[in-house]
This record gives structure tokens, C-alpha cells and sequence, in this order.
């Protein structure tokens, strides 16, 4: 029943073949062989846990755990403090902290493959398991470097504490087996150290050399590997910067010199170890440089640009359909999305704020940011994904998100997945998992088009002040005069309500953000389109009172934001025509109509007006609304035409014909029965 048998019974007599393997043949056969069972699981579907347990058989203590509950990271830390504690050379200490990961991760994965956990757990779990290595990383290196240059103080003379900062998937904990762990180090002050017996050192040099250690006890290499792979790159700076820096240089570097970039990586900052209460402060004091007050049209392009560098690079190393992670549709392509909106609206939204992606997503959907559809396939395709994730990373314990591309290969992944070997009218488990993985990447690349690339369109990234207008909810009069002041209003202030109205979510089952989003991305467009009708201002008067009677703005505005032609129709239509415009405010219920007109508008024939009107009245007591609305609907449909220019006058005036034929025929038709039964028929 195993994934792969063959790398199981292989496994398997590797570990037996050791006398420490053989001697825990007893613990395998207990309790009807279920230790036995779930060994030959793993041995089946990683070759990272099956050298483990055959370079250490002591371990298989760790297959029982799943059994009952998981340590906490308290549990997990004494642990821990103990065994380093104990160890007498360096070297030793070295092993402990790779020996706490391998066993850690063995439980973890056991809970994973075998008992199916859900994946929150899972990437909580190893998260918590990197937290509790780097806090007694922590203590012994503030302790090793204490102990030769005495103990940082601030200048006041008090004791200085130093915070370890997580970032990415570290950061909103959802770690995966092979991930790198993003790290940031701040202290608390500026100052000097002090001991009995040494020579002061400044706290940057003390703390960096901190720094230095930590990385050495979790990422040196040993004879049991490393524990951790430690990127400090997005520290300020990045690798020019130092190693450790204060709480208020930190965060003068982000005031000062901050880019949209790191905004984005701040989204999952997280204090993970040492002085917490510090790494608190220090998100708080940084929220209002990742969370401002409102997005700009030129950092939203930064963020595209930065996209499609990722895009361009997966494409380039072929990998864009095989890629799990980068590839279309992709483990990335969600959380940028994510990113995207939680920079886009936690301004004014602190609920969006969140570092896991999971909840990101749930939050984003509360909002209104997302639609539920938009939320159902996201969160089931990051699901998918990062199983899919963790199930090449168990293989061989290496940071990999490629498919694999030997069909057999493929099926053993598949079989890792859960997805049934095959059967009678059953499909092969390849074939399956291939089907399963683009019915979810697909969907989930469309919503981030949707979403980033198909709106806010320009791609130079310079400054679009319509845009940013909108996207500021309270902006000063200055700026509506300076932005406004480029289109022959007459009323500045008048149009700028009016464009706040067009902004604002009328319909109570859609989010005033996500209609923001979307007509920010068009009011450029918009405004032009405004500017060349004869009466700029009562266009936008129109607009805004058309628009208002139709509910539901952010469909219109999605619909605007990739199809540029319909966004001039509907400003033409509102401008030149008084009448349509009435007819719209009076028939609040004629969106679809519109978004007919504004994509389909193909004219008809008299016979399918008079087939159409016939089904609609078909059994009807009441045929007034009926034809009314009719009527309303056509001459909608006839008028965009006109407007457009695509029929002649002769044309128009023919259609307009058809309909009132068509509407005569009908009650005629249908007074002709019951006058006939009160009258007779006439002779």
C-alpha cells in the first residue's frame, strides 16, 4: 500500500540490516505492527526521513508521538536548553541543535503523511520548532559573546535585549520542511558593553558578533549536516548593512529611505525570538510605513514590475508549468495577490493585516476585497499546492517546488498525494494529479490578473494622479484642485463628489473597497473620456446618477477595467442622451440589459423581437410591466448602436419601427380573443 514498495522494502532492510535496526524489531511488531506500519509509510515517501532513521534507529521513539498530542514550544525549549546545556564541546552543542530538527520534523512528518493533518498545523508546527532552535540559539550566543566582552547597556546605563525578527513563511508561520528561515536582529539601544574583566565594545559590534553565532550554531556544517538555512538579506540594506541594528535606526531606515518592496515584506513580520516585547514595539512602530493611507498608482506598478521579474525568470529556466512555487497559477502568484490587496486596503482595514496567508485570505473575503468564488479557489488551490510542496521537499529533504517531469516519477508523487493507485474505470494517478493541478492553477492565475495586471494599467510606473486621487479616501483640497484642474470642469469640487460617489459601493453586498480598487484603475480612462463631451460636468452629473440607480458599481468597474471601448460608450451614452439616462436612473433593474448592449450589441430581427416578446408574455395577466420593460430594454440596445455610430439614421428609425410593430402585434394578438368572446366577431 505504500507509494513507491520498492523504496520501502529497500528502506526497510537498510534499517534492519544495522544492529541497532534489528534490535528495534520488537517496538516495530508491538500493537499489531502499527509502529511497522507507519514506518514503511514514511520509507515509501521519503528517502530524507528513511537515511535518518537508518543512520539513527533511536529515533523511531518519535513515530509514536503522533499517537498522542505535540509538545509545546516550552516543552520543545527545555528540552532543548537541557541537551545544549549538557554538551561540553562545541562541537557537540553543534549536533544537538541538528539533531533537535531531524527529530522534530520526523514527528511533524509523521503527523503529516500519516495522520493527514490539516496544513495550518503542519507549517505551525515547524515553524514553532525554528522558533524554539533560534531561542536557545540566542541565549547560548548572548551568553558566548557576554561572556568575553561583558553584558550591552543603553547609555543610561540600563541592560539592552535583542529580538530576532521572521520574515516570509517563517513570518506568518507556515514554514515548509526545506525553507530558508528570513531573519532580522534589532536591538533595543545604543550604548557599550560592561564586565569586570574586559574592555568595552559599542552594542552594533557586540550584537553583531551575536548575529554571527547564531548563524554559525544553526547553519554550520557537521557531520549531521545543518539545522537551518539563515537569509539575512532583508535586513535594511540588505547584505551591505549590518548585521544587528537599534530599534531607532531600524526604523528611521524604513521612515527615510523604505521601499514598496519592503512594505511587502513587512506584511509578515513576526518577533520569534528573544526579547518579544521588543519585536511588538517594533511592529507597531512600523505598521504605518507598511500600512499608509492609501496605495499609489506608482507603487502598485512596482509591485507589477517585481511580479513579472519572478514571471520572467521561471519562463526563462522553462519552468513555469512544472514550477509549484513561481510557476503560472503558482504558490507565488497567491500570496502576491494577497500582498497586493492586504497594501492595497489595510490603510483603513486593520482586519487585514495578517502575516499567515490563510487567514490573509479569509480576512481579505470579510472585507469584501475578495469575492467568495475569488476565496473558495484560492484557499483550495494553496492547499493543493503546498501539500504538493511538502511532498517533493520530503523526498530528498531539498528545497525544490518542481514537478518532476519522468512520468513514473510522477505517479509516485501522485500516489504520495493520496490520490488512488489505479483500478477498474479509475484514471491513472498521473493523469489525475495533472488534471487536478491545472483545474486549480488556471483559475488562480486569472484572479491575479484580474486583480493586479489587467488593472492599473500603465506600465512605465510613473505617477497617475487620477488614480491616486481615488485611492486617497481623504484627500486635501489642494490636491483635488491640482488633479482635477488638468479637465475643463466648471464645478471642481462638484466633479471631485461626484467622482467620490462613483467610488462608493451603493450595493450592500459589495465591498466599497474592492469598487475603489477597480474604479481607481479606470479613472484616468474615465476622466478623459468625460473631458471630450460637451458638458463635462453633466456627463459626470449623469454618470454618477446612472451609475447610482444600477447598484452594483464594482461589476461595472471590473468590466471597465479591461475593456476600455465599453468605458467610453457608457460616459458617451451618459452624456448624450438625457432620455437613456432617464431611462437607466428610472430602471434601476437594467444592469444586465447594459453590460448587454455595452459587450454583445448585435441588432435584431423583427421576427426574434416578436418570438422574444411572445415567450415573455406567454400566460402573463398583467402585460403592462411587460412590454414597458421590453420596450425600455430595446430602445437601450438601439440607442447604444446609434450612439456608437454603427447604424445610419434610416437604420435606427427602422429598428425603432420594428419594436412598436412588434409590441402592436402582441396586444393585439392578445385582445383579439376576449373581445371576440364579449362582441362576437365582426363581419
Amino acid at each position: 500500500r505504500c507509494p513507491d514498495a520498492d523504496m520501502a522494502l529497500n528502506n526497510l532492510e537498510r534499517f534492519l540490516a544495522q544492529s541497532a535496526g534489528a534490535e528495534q524489531l520488537p517496538l516495530l511488531l508491538e500493537n499489531r505492527a502499527r509502529t511497522l506500519e507507519i514506518l514503511l509509510q514514511l520509507l515509501g515517501v521519503s528517502q530524507s526521513f528513511s537515511d535518518l532513521l537508518s543512520a539513527n534507529p533511536d529515533y523511531l521513539d518519535m513515530l509514536r508521538v503522533p499517537l498522542s498530542r505535540s509538545p509545546s514550544p516550552a516543552e520543545m525549549q527545555a528540552s532543548l536548553q537541557a541537551e545544549v546545556d549538557a554538551a561540553f564541546e562545541d562541537s557537540a552543542v553543534l549536533r544537538v541543535f541538528r539533531r533537535f530538527r531531524q527529530r522534530q520534523l520526523l514527528r511533524i512528518g509523521a503527523n503529516d503523511v500519516i495522520r493527514d493533518r490539516p496544513l495550518e498545523e503542519i507549517t505551525r508546527d515547524i515553524s514553532r520548532t525554528a522558533d524554539v532552535a533560534l531561542e536557545v540559539a540566542l541565549s547560548t550566543a548572548l551568553r558566548t559573546v557576554g561572556n568575553r566582552f561583558g553584558q550591552p547597556h543603553s547609555q543610561a546605563g540600563q541592560p539592552v535585549s535583542c529580538v530576532i525578527l521572521a520574515f516570509g513563511k517563517h513570518g506568518g508561520e507556515e514554514l515548509n520542511y526545506s525553507s530558508d528561515i528570513d531573519l532580522m536582529f534589532v536591538y533595543d539601544e545604543d550604548g557599550a558593553t560592561r564586565g569586570k574583566r574586559t574592555t568595552g565594545i559599542p552594542n552594533d559590534e557586540f550584537f553583531a558578533k551575536v548575529v554571527s553565532e547564531v548563524v554559525r550554531l544553526l547553519s554550520a556544517h557537521t557531520d549531521r549536516g545543518l539545522a537551518y538555512r539563515i537569509d539575512l538579506r532583508l535586513r535594511p540594506e540588505g547584505h551591505r548593512g549590518p548585521l544587528a541594528r537599534s530599534l531607532a535606526t531600524t526604523l528611521s531606515y524604513y521612515d527615510s529611505l523604505g521601499r514598496t518592496w519592503e512594505r511587502q515584506a513587512l506584511i509578515k513580520v513576526r518577533p520569534a525570538a528573544g526579547d518579544l516585547a521588543l519585536g511588538k514595539r517594533f511592529v507597531h512602530a512600523v505598521e504605518p510605513f507598511v500600512y499608509r493611507k492609501y496605495l499609489t498608482f506608482a507603487e502598485i506598478n512596482e509591485i507589477k514590475a517585481l511580479k513579472r521579474r519572478i514571471e520572467q525568470k521561471a519562463s526563462q529556466a522553462g519552468v513555469s508549468a512544472t514550477e509549484v512555487k513561481t510557476g503560472r497559477g503558482g504558490i507565488r502568484d497567491i500570496e502576491f495577490t494577497l500582498q497586493f490587496l492586504q497594501l492595497l486596503n489595510g490603510g483603513d482595514l486593520p482586519a487585514v493585516r495578517q502575516r499567515n496567508t490563510l487567514l490573509a485570505l479569509q480576512a481579505l473575503e470579510r472585507a469584501g476585497c475578495v469575492t467568495d468564488q475569488e476565496y473558495l479557489i484560492l484557499d483550495d488551490a494553496y492547499r493543493f499546492l503546498r501539500k504538493t510542496e511538502h511532498r517533493l521537499q520530503l523526498l530528498f529533504d531539498l528545497q525544490t517546488h518542481r514537478l518532476p517531469e519522468d512520468a513514473e516519477e510522477l505517479r509516485k508523487l501522485a500516489l504520495r498525494m493520496g490520490y488512488p493507485p489505479k483500478a477498474d474505470g479509475s484514471p491513472e494517478p498521473r493523469v489525475a494529479f495533472l488534471a487536478d493541478y491545472r483545474e486549480k492553477t488556471e483559475p488562480t492565475r486569472r484572479i491575479l490578473d484580474h486583480l493586479l495586471h489587467q488593472t492599473f494599467v500603465g506600465e512605465s510606473g510613473a505617477a497617475e494622479p487620477e488614480s491616486d486621487l481615488i485611492l486617497d479616501t481623504n484627500p486635501d483640497p489642494d490636491t483635488i484642485r491640482s488633479v482635477l484642474a488638468r479637465y475643463p470642469f466648471r464645478d471642481v469640487q462638484g466633479a471631485y463628489n461626484n467622482l467620490a460617489q462613483l467610488a462608493h459601493e451603493s450595493s450592500p453586498f459589495l465591498s466599497t473597497h474592492r469598487c475603489r480598487h477597480f474604479f481607481a484603475s479606470i479613472a484616468s480612462n474615465l476622466l478623459r473620456a468625460v473631458a471630450e463631451t460637451p458638458d463635462p460636468d453633466m456627463a459626470l452629473v449623469n454618470l454618477e446618477k446612472v451609475t447610482n440607480s444600477l447598484g452594483a458599481k464594482t461589476v461595472l468597474w471590473e468590466l471597465f477595467s479591461f475593456n476600455t471601448p465599453s468605458l467610453k460608450l457608457y460616459v458617451d451614452l451618459c452624456a448624450s442622451s438625457q432620455f437613456l439616462s432617464e431611462l437607466l436612473v428610472n430602471n434601476p433593474g437594467m444592469i444586465d440589459e447594459l453590460l448587454d448592449s455595452l459587450v454583445l450589441n448585435q441588432p435584431r430581427a423583427a421576427e426574434e423581437l416578436r418570438k422574444e416578446l411572445s415567450d415573455l408574455c406567454h400566460g402573463a395577466a398583467d402585460l403592462e410591466p411587460i412590454l414597458h420593460s421590453f420596450q425600455d430594454k430595446e430602445f437601450l440596445r438601439i440607442g447604444v448602436r446609434d450612439i456608437l455610430g454603427k447604424d445610419s439614421i434610416r437604420a435606427t428609425a427602422a429598428e425603432l419601427s420594428d419594436v412598436a410593430e412588434t409590441i402592436l402585434a402582441e396586444v393585439a394578438e392578445r385582445q383579439a380573443g376576449p373581445l371576440e368572446e364579449r362582441f362576437g366577431i365582426p363581419y
